[in-house]
């Protein structure tokens, strides 16, 4: 039993460290792009790819989003460059985690941006996702999705593994949208 207590406490950590990323990232992003998403208002180049469009809801590649993405991978790689070995199943846990990530990414950019919030992910306010399942953007329910899958190569552990970054993430999350939703009803709370 003391085993898995330390697995579940280093996990456990490394999660919520991961979340806490998750959350200043997108932050950052609310600073950066303001009520504009998909970096409709900045100076990016824009490329109409198949591929990407696959996964991400037919939306365009933007250099923007194309060197985040390049650093965020490099980031999650790091782990090998200060001497961990490198693994198929290393790699699937990345990936894995790196999928879910993105997506707890952007829907925490609509919690916390002033100009959308909890009550404005609906498709009438957000133009750029073109496709919407129960209520989110299809982008959501295909990444967690994907994520998981992946998760299954590692089977079993990659399920334990997967599960308790999906809880974290999603408890971290409702955690900020309570939060948020309090900030909101502030006096001091205001748009840029």
């Amino acid at each position: 039993m003391e085993n898995l207590f330390e697995w579940f406490c280093w996990y456990g950590i490394k999660y919520i460290y991961l979340f806490l990323i998750v959350l200043a990232l997108a932050a950052l992003e609310v600073q950066i792009e303001g009520k504009h998403g998909w970096t409709k208002k900045l100076p990016t180049w824009r490329i109409r790819s198949k591929i990407f469009g696959f996964f991400m809801g037919g939306k365009d590649l933007t250099g923007y989003l194309f060197y985040m993405l390049i650093i965020l991978l490099l980031f999650f790689h790091l782990p090998f460059v200060g001497g961990s070995p490198w693994s198929v199943s290393a790699e699937i846990e990345i990936i894995s985690l790196f999928l879910l990530f993105s997506v707890f990414w952007d829907f925490l950019w609509f919690v916390l941006n002033p100009y959308y919030g909890i009550g404005r992910i609906k498709p009438a306010y957000i133009y750029w996702h073109k496709k919407w399942f129960l209520g989110l953007p299809t982008d959501y329910p295909r990444g967690i999705l994907i994520s998981f899958v992946v998760s299954l190569a590692n089977y079993p552990v990659g399920i334990a593994k997967w599960a308790l970054a999906f809880a974290v993430f999603s408890i971290g999350a409702v955690i900020v949208i309570g939060i948020n939703t309090l900030v909101r009803k502030g006096k001091r709370y205001r748009r840029f």
